[in-house]
C-alpha cells in the first residue's frame, strides 16, 4: 500500500509496499491524479469565458440599444452554456458515476478528452486528431475516459518540447471487438520501459504528482472489462498504444 510519507516525503522507508494494491485501489489513486490535471485546465477554461462574459457586459452598457442588447445577450447567454458545460465534465469525471454494466462509445469519449485537454495541447503546440466509427463497446464509460485520459496525459509527457508533435485517436469497430488506439509522434517506449511500466512499485515520473500508475491501471481496466492492451513501436517513430475491446450490440 501506499504510505504516508510518500506524501510527507520521509526516506526513511519505502513509499510502497512489496507487493500492489488491489486494482481498484490503484485506479483510486490515478483517477484522483486526473482530476488535479483536469481541475487546473477547468478553472483555465472557465477563467477564459468569464472574461469573455465580463467583456460583453461592459459592452453593453456602454451600447444599451435594442440590437446591441440582444446581439450581446445571445453572447453572454452561450458563454454561460459553455462554462457549465467545462464544469458539467469535471464533476462528471470526478463522481464516476457509469454502472458496471453500462457500454460506452470510445469515439465520443476521445472526442471529450481532447476537448478535456486542449489548453494543455496548445501550450505543447500539439495538434491533436479523434476520428473513427461510433461504436459501442463492453466497458464502462467511465473505466474506458480514465482510460484514454491517462495515454492521451502520457503522449503530452512524451511530446514535451518537441517540435511537430502530434497525438491520434482512433476507433475502428469490427464484428465482434472494437480497436481503439492512441499513437503519438514522439521518441517512442523502449521495451525495457515498457516492462517496467507494469512492475511494481511503480517508476514515477519526471512530471510532479505523475506517479506512474497510468499504463499499469489502464491494463488492468482494460482487462478487467474483457479487453487487451498492447504497446507497439510505430515504424515512422512513436508510440501507439492499442486496445481491443468486446463489442456491444443492443
Amino acid at each position: 500500500m501506499l504510505r504516508l510519507n510518500a506524501v510527507s516525503g520521509d526516506p526513511s522507508e519505502p513509499a510502497w509496499g512489496s507487493g500492489p494494491p488491489p486494482l481498484a485501489w490503484l485506479a483510486a489513486v490515478n483517477r484522483q491524479c486526473l482530476a488535479v490535471r483536469l481541475l487546473a485546465t477547468t478553472v483555465h477554461d472557465v477563467n477564459n469565458i468569464l472574461q469573455v462574459m465580463s467583456g460583453a457586459a461592459e459592452v453593453l452598457a456602454l451600447d444599451p440599444t435594442p440590437a446591441a442588447v440582444a446581439r450581446r445577450t445571445t453572447s453572454i447567454v452561450g458563454q454561460s452554456a459553455a462554462a457549465t458545460a467545462v464544469l458539467h465534465n469535471l464533476i462528471t469525471f470526478v463522481r464516476a458515476e457509469s454502472p458496471a454494466q453500462d457500454g460506452a462509445r470510445p469515439l465520443a469519449l476521445a472526442q471529450q478528452v481532447v476537448s478535456f485537454r486542449q489548453h494543455a495541447f496548445r501550450k505543447l503546440r500539439l495538434a491533436v486528431t479523434a476520428d473513427g466509427d461510433d461504436v459501442e463497446c463492453a466497458m464502462a464509460r467511465h473505466r474506458l475516459q480514465q482510460v484514454l485520459l491517462n495515454l492521451v496525459v502520457n503522449a503530452e509527457q512524451a511530446l514535451a518540447g518537441r517540435t511537430g508533435g502530434t497525438i491520434h485517436l482512433g476507433v475502428q469497430g469490427g464484428d465482434d471487438e472494437v480497436r481503439v488506439v492512441v499513437a503519438d509522434n514522439g521518441p517512442g517506449l523502449a521495451e525495457a520501459r515498457q516492462a517496467a511500466a507494469y512492475a511494481w512499485p511503480p517508476v514515477p515520473g519526471d512530471t510532479p504528482g505523475a506517479l506512474g500508475l497510468g499504463l499499469q491501471v489502464s491494463r488492468g481496466l482494460v482487462a478487467e472489462a474483457g479487453g487487451r492492451f498492447a504497446i507497439e513501436a510505430l515504424p515512422e517513430g512513436g508510440t501507439a498504444v492499442v486496445m481491443t475491446l468486446p463489442r456491444l450490440r443492443r
